[in-house]
């Protein structure tokens, strides 16, 4: 029988001395809730990286929705977000809420 391995919390995570056991692979993601106020107000829950621009996350929300996106504006925090923009960039948490809206002036 080998010794346990002193990377491996009691919980089967992997410490790698990050405090909570949670692998390094997970503590570089975020799951963000988007909202559709257009329609049925349905909300939508995406994981991604923090470091992920935000256009992945909205093209695959209106290929979900079958929204255009030339014509979906996205908002958080009461900003207008920027498609090259990031999660770590707004200091964006689990569970943050972003808008979708269709129409918006340009």
């Amino acid at each position: 029988m080998s010794p346990p391995r002193s990377d491996r919390t009691d919980d089967g995570n992997c410490s790698n001395n990050n405090e909570g056991g949670v692998p390094d692979h997970e503590e570089n993601k975020i799951v963000l809730k988007v909202r559709f106020h257009c329609q049925d107000d349905s909300v939508r829950h995406f994981k991604m990286k923090r470091t992920m621009r935000f256009k992945k996350l909205m093209k695959s929300y209106c290929e979900l929705q079958n929204l255009d996106l030339y014509n979906t504006v996205f908002f958080c925090y009461a900003r207008r977000l920027n498609p090259e923009q990031t999660p770590d960039e707004l200091d964006m948490e689990d569970g943050d809420e972003i808008e979708a809206l269709i129409g918006w002036p340009m």
